[in-house]
C-alpha cells in the first residue's frame, strides 16, 4: 500500500514539473512575441518619418511686353504661345501677356528686359538695331529673295549661331524669330501714289531709328522722321509724318490705312521681329540647357508655325480690305520694281563687307541658304 502511494505521489510530482515548465516556456515566449512586434511597429514608425512629402514646385511667371493687337493673326498666336508654354513645362511656367504696347514701345520693353525687370519682349530686328547690331542684316534691302526665304534663314543653323550672339551681348536671348505681318513691308502715304523712288522724294516717312533704314530712305529722297509705332496714327493725322514703311497687315489691323490712302507694294525689306527673355529668366529656367527652357524653346518654334500659317490667310486677303477701305494699292510693273532695287544698292559699300555692319561671309551664308 505504501508503495503504491509513493509511485502515485512520484508520478504526480512529474505531471506538476512538465505543467510547470510548459507554462513558464509559454510565459517566456509571450515576451519576446510582443518585443518582435513592438520592433516592427518602432521600424514603420521610423519609415513614415523617413518619408518626406513631395515638396511642391514653385510657379515661375515670365511677365511679357508686346505690341500685337487684339483680333490679329499675331495676337492669337501669342496667346497659343502662352498655353503651350503653360502645357509643356506642366503648369510650372506661366506667361503674363501685356500687348498693345501696354508696357511702352520696343525699346523701352527691350532695356527693361536688359534690366531684368521684365522677363519677355518682343522687338523688330530694325529697333534692336539701337542696342545691337548682329541681326541688321535682317532689314538690309534685296537681302531675302521673298518670304519662305526670311523663313528658311530664321530656322536654319545659323538661328542658334546668332541667338548666342545676341545673348552674349544684351544678356538677352532671342526665343522667339518672326516675320511681323507676314511679308515684305509697303510703302504707305497721305500724299499721293508712288511708283517709282523718285515719286516719295520729301516725303515724310516714320523710322525705326535704324541706320540701314535712315540710309534707305536716303537713296529714295525720302525725309526720316523718328516716331513710336504706338504715336503713329496720330502723328499721321496731325501731319507730323506722311507715313510709314511697314508690313501690309500691321498697317491695316492698326488703322493706319485710315489716314495713309497710297500704298505701294514693294518686296525689298522684311520686318523680322525677336521675342526676347532677360538673362535672369533664362537661368530661373536653367540655362539655355535646361530642361525647363527648352520647354518654352518648343512652344516657341510651334508657335512660329502657327503664326506663318495664320499670316498667309491674312496677306493674302489684305490687299482686297484695303481697296473696300478706299486705299490706293499700287503694285510696281516689273520695269519699276528693278528701279526700286537698283536705288537700294547705293547702300551697299556702307554696310556690306569686311568691317562692316554685316559681314560678307554672313550675307554669303544667308544667300546660299534654300539654293
Amino acid at each position: 500500500m505504501k508503495k503504491k502511494i509513493s509511485v502515485l505521489l512520484a508520478a504526480a510530482m512529474v505531471l506538476g514539473l512538465a505543467g510547470c515548465a510548459g507554462s513558464g516556456q509559454k510565459a517566456a515566449e509571450a515576451p519576446a512575441a510582443t518585443e518582435a512586434k513592438q520592433e516592427e511597429a518602432k521600424k514603420e514608425e521610423s519609415g513614415k518619418a523617413e518619408e518626406k512629402p513631395e515638396e511642391k514646385k514653385e510657379t515661375i511667371v515670365l511677365k511679357w511686353g508686346d505690341a500685337a493687337v487684339e483680333g490679329t493673326a499675331e495676337y492669337e498666336a501669342n496667346e497659343k504661345f502662352i498655353e503651350l508654354v503653360e502645357q509643356y513645362t506642366d503648369g510650372q511656367v506661366k506667361i503674363e501677356y501685356y500687348p498693345a504696347g501696354q508696357l511702352g514701345a520696343d525699346g523701352d520693353v527691350v532695356q527693361a528686359c536688359m534690366a531684368n525687370t521684365l522677363e519677355l519682349a518682343k522687338c523688330s530686328t530694325a529697333n534692336l538695331s539701337e542696342f545691337t547690331h548682329i541681326l541688321d542684316f535682317c532689314d538690309f534691302p534685296g537681302m531675302f529673295r521673298d518670304t519662305d526665304h526670311v523663313y528658311e534663314v530664321l530656322s536654319s543653323d545659323l538661328r542658334d549661331e546668332l541667338a548666342m550672339q545676341v545673348y552674349s551681348e544684351i544678356g538677352c536671348y532671342p526665343v522667339t524669330f518672326d516675320v511681323d505681318g507676314g511679308a515684305a513691308r509697303w510703302l504707305f502715304n497721305s500724299k499721293r501714289d508712288v511708283k517709282v523712288p523718285e515719286d516719295a522724294y520729301n516725303l515724310k516717312i516714320r523710322t525705326t531709328g535704324s541706320d540701314i533704314e535712315i540710309a534707305l530712305y536716303g537713296e529714295w529722297g525720302i525725309g526720316a522722321t523718328p516716331m513710336a509705332w504706338q504715336e503713329l496714327y496720330t502723328g499721321m493725322e496731325q501731319g507730323s509724318v506722311d507715313g510709314v514703311y511697314a508690313g501690309p497687315v500691321p498697317a491695316f489691323t492698326n488703322n493706319f490705312t485710315e489716314v495713309a490712302k497710297h500704298a505701294t507694294v514693294l518686296t525689298l525689306s522684311f520686318g523680322p521681329s525677336v521675342r526676347l527673355m532677360s538673362g535672369q529668366a533664362v537661368e530661373q529656367l536653367g540655362g539655355v540647357e535646361g530642361e525647363l527652357f527648352q520647354a518654352v524653346m518648343k512652344a516657341s518654334r510651334e508657335s512660329e508655325q502657327i503664326k506663318r500659317e495664320m499670316n498667309e490667310k491674312e496677306v493674302a486677303e489684305v490687299a482686297d480690305k484695303m481697296r473696300e477701305q478706299g486705299v490706293s494699292v499700287y503694285e510696281p510693273t516689273a520695269e519699276e520694281s528693278v528701279k526700286w532695287l537698283e536705288s537700294s544698292r547705293g547702300i551697299v559699300p556702307q554696310f556690306i563687307g569686311e568691317g562692316k555692319t554685316i559681314s560678307q561671309d554672313l550675307y554669303d551664308k544667308v544667300q546660299a541658304v534654300g539654293q
